[in-house]
């Protein structure tokens, strides 16, 4: 960081202490910006997924407190950019959709200056290109945060995905892969792709 910015660190009774910034020398508590999070040795998209919904309600929700130093700023904009980092290691085949938003995250990182008192908007506005990432890979079925880890659409057993959104009094549903699932048995993939009805039918004969 630039000259006159804030330096911290940790003291024995686990407060960051802080130095120049918005507001110099005030002591900064990890419990009320939340600590970064711990690497693991395993990492799973149900932890990523956890822990970039923390970081993003400690910026955009309405009881979260206003970062009012430089390194209040430094280190929501290292837990944000961690996340997208991770969302976007676990979804290496994007879709265009995926694509376009984590482009647009990318942006929005780029704007946020490391001074607070100019920060704030475009702070925000990062976090919910990195909300808007994590919806869009949601929906695109490229996040599976159950237990055990539904197929993905590419696999062979797909169709044995958890159900995401189920709309039986519409006929369809999405699965946790992404697949639209219709009740006549065919579907439609994430990539576009239409698979016919397979229905069977008295007698062994199938619907195509």
């Amino acid at each position: 960081m630039g000259n006159g910015q804030l330096r911290a660190g940790a003291g024995q009774d686990g407060l960051v202490r802080a130095g120049p910034g918005c507001r110099g020398g005030r002591v900064v508590s990890p419990l009320r910006l939340g600590r970064r999070p711990a690497s693991s040795p395993s990492v799973t998209p149900r932890s990523v997924v956890a822990a970039a919904e923390e970081t993003l309600s400690m910026v955009l929700s309405d009881g979260a407190p206003t970062p009012e130093t430089d390194q209040d700023i430094h280190d929501l904009m290292l837990r944000l950019r961690g996340h997208l980092m991770q969302l976007g290691a676990m979804t290496p085949d994007r879709s265009s959709a995926v694509a376009e938003v984590m482009k647009m995250a990318r942006q929005r990182e780029a704007e946020v200056p490391e001074n607070c008192a100019r920060a704030l908007m475009p702070l925000a506005r990062f976090a919910v290109a990195v909300r808007t990432v994590l919806w869009t890979l949601r929906a695109e079925g490229a996040l599976c945060e159950h237990p055990s880890p539904c197929p993905p659409a590419s696999a062979a057993d797909h169709l044995a995905a958890s159900v995401l959104v189920g709309h039986p009094e519409a006929g369809w549903s999405v699965l946790c892969n992404g697949v639209i699932l219709f009740e006549d048995t065919g579907y439609l993939l994430p990539a576009g792709d239409i698979v016919g009805p397979r229905r069977p039918l008295p007698g062994g004969a199938v619907t195509t």
